[in-house]
């Protein structure tokens, strides 16, 4: 399990709060597909990815930014030919290489269950060590919003803090 710092944690951190407070962010996804929402949030990342750069001082930062990503099915050295565990291969929704190698999930639902299915693919891309960080992002489509005030309960929040310290899967709901 690849060791966290300060820098990672903010730069998922910020991520988050990038994708999330962004006026294109959108808020009831009830009409829309979860692949809809992705190619939605794609931008979003490669955009947090530019301004990332961009600070830290690359000449082309978004050359570099859209060197760095890659989303499910897109052909190159995330696509095909990755190993299979337990019969499958692990393919997360987007793939951030630069500057850490990030398994970005996006699951959208009224109920819990999807929750704990993204959670469990989450957990499986850091296990195999495919990746060294998860952002595992979960819409909360309930009408009352029951999921994602779920995290306010203690065996969520252990959960939770459990999956960032021990499994480097960093989740969030809205």
């Amino acid at each position: 399990m690849k060791k966290k710092t300060a820098k990672v944690t903010k730069f998922i951190e910020d991520l988050h709060g990038f994708i999330t407070s962004n006026p294109q962010f959108r808020k009831n996804t009830a009409t829309k597909t979860e692949v809809q929402i992705q190619a939605e949030i794609r931008p979003l990342i490669v955009q947090y990815l530019e301004k990332h750069f961009s600070d830290a001082g690359y000449k082309d930062a978004v050359a570099k930014a859209n060197k760095s990503f890659y989303w499910e099915g897109q052909e190159g050295k995330y696509g095909k030919g990755r190993q299979a565990t337990f019969g499958a291969r692990n393919y997360p929704d987007f793939i951030i290489t630069k500057p850490y190698l990030v398994a970005v999930e996006y699951k959208q639902s009224p109920n819990g269950s999807t929750v704990k299915q993204g959670i469990g693919q989450s957990f499986m891309h850091t296990m195999t060590e495919d990746f060294h960080y998860v952002y595992y992002l979960f819409h909360d489509e309930s009408k009352d919003k029951k999921i994602e005030n779920s995290i306010n309960y203690d065996k969520e929040k252990s959960i939770i803090n459990k999956m960032w310290s021990d499994f480097n899967v960093f989740i969030r709901f809205v």
